[in-house]
């Protein structure tokens, strides 16, 4: 495992650990190290996690999950999927770097338009979609209107 893959896990179970304790309970250098990769923010006294789980589509069906994301800072983004079969087995799954993005939306629209490309040109066109944008669920089904600087990707 590369050092960043070992840090990466080393704080997803850190974050995980403190979805039953007090934050005031961990040490300084520990919080510290939440708090610059994003676990933590400055004014919290509790960490604030959610469980996710993640539902199977019907039995013959197929579930395609994609997530963008977009980091500000470095002006970095990249997104990326899996489609999986009732049984949760995967089929397939992608991960991309993109250029030239300017919103998290923009990445998140991205990954949903490679995941559907992918899906049809592996002949998958009976799918179900899963992503965690609400913004971009409402725009795709015409709830809320498309930001110009999506057009070319929705």
């Amino acid at each position: 495992m590369s050092a960043k893959h070992i840090v990466n896990r080393t704080m997803l179970s850190i974050r995980a650990i403190c979805t039953s304790f007090k934050l005031q309970n961990l040490s300084q250098p520990w919080l510290g190290a939440l708090r610059q990769n994003g676990g933590v923010h400055k004014h919290s006294k509790f960490a604030t996690f959610t469980v996710v789980k993640w539902m199977h589509p019907p039995t013959g069906r197929l579930k395609l999950n994609v997530d963008g994301a977009f980091k500000l800072a470095i002006g970095g983004a990249g997104g990326g999927g899996i489609l999986r079969d009732h049984e949760g087995s995967c089929v397939f799954a992608f991960a991309t770097n993109y250029q030239k993005v300017i919103f998290a939306l923009d990445a998140e629209a991205r990954a949903l338009r490679d995941g559907l490309t992918l899906c049809c040109r592996k002949g998958f066109l009976d799918i179900m979609v899963e992503t965690d944008s609400q913004n971009l669920v409402q725009i795709v089904t015409g709830q809320m209107s498309r930001p110009w600087e999506l057009t070319c990707i929705i």
